[in-house]
């Protein structure tokens, strides 16, 4: 069997009865890279794409530090080559921790720029017995929860998400790697760093690299990407409509 790494096309034949059944994951000897080596065959006859883990996991052997800023630099700015080559398996707890990280940095940046308006809720709120520190205490719970938030957030968009493709048949590689998909794409909330606008311009940049991202990890059409993304839309116009009808045919 040749086995070659994806990221810097290092190739090397390997007996395959050296090979234990089981395994699936091979170690570059050039780069270091772990990756999934399986070369299953899809319906069409087509071999799978070679997928790796992201350097958020194996932020071990690069370091913490280089394995967060890599990731989300790569997801940020090259959100196509990133999922077409991340890997489907390896566990949730992984891609959630980073999606708490960087989910928590976004929530965190948008309250800061609301305080510092003086335009947002919580310095609207009064707490008599707080006196001076009233809003601030406020602000400072609210950034406390904002892990929470950002994990309920996570959870319940990759649920919603998933069940949409699935009703498009869209999710062919399963849940995990929808929830990889929204889970790292929240790397994109590094643009709430931009003062006041930062939350706007997450958020639209946070659509396009999950749109990109199903379409790469579960290797579908941006049709069906873009019929399940707009199932929402189209039941809510619905009962918008149904809802103005009712009130005509009252009047």
């Amino acid at each position: 069997m040749q086995i070659t790494c994806p990221k810097c096309n290092y190739s090397k034949h390997v007996a395959e009865d050296k090979i234990r059944p089981g395994i699936r994951w091979a170690t570059c000897p050039h780069c270091h890279e772990r990756f999934d080596f399986t070369q299953d065959l899809d319906p069409s006859g087509r071999s799978n794409r070679a997928r790796v883990l992201p350097p958020w996991e194996t932020r071990a052997e690069r370091g913490t530090g280089k394995g967060i800023l890599q990731t989300a630099k790569e997801v940020t700015f090259s959100p196509k080559a990133f999922f077409r080559h991340t890997a489907t398996e390896g566990g949730l707890r992984e891609p959630l921790a980073f999606g708490i990280l960087f989910g928590s940095i976004g929530l965190m940046l948008e309250l800061f720029w609301h305080f510092l308006l003086g335009q947002g809720s919580l310095s609207s709120v009064k707490i008599d017995f707080l006196g001076d520190y009233g809003a601030g205490a406020v602000f400072l719970a609210a950034a406390v929860l904002c892990p929470l938030a950002a994990t309920v957030m996570i959870c319940v968009t990759s649920l919603m998400l998933h069940l949409l493709l699935t009703v498009v048949r869209g999710g062919r590689n399963g849940f995990e790697a929808t929830f990889r998909v929204v889970s790292y794409s929240q790397a994109t909330q590094g643009w709430a760093l931009i003062p006041y606008v930062g939350g706007l311009v997450a958020t639209l940049w946070l659509m396009i690299v999950q749109v990109v991202g199903v379409r790469e990890i579960h290797e579908v059409s941006y049709i069906r990407v873009f019929m399940a993304f707009l199932i929402p839309v189209a039941l809510l116009v619905a009962v918008l409509m149904a809802a103005g009808l009712s009130l005509f045919l009252m009047d």
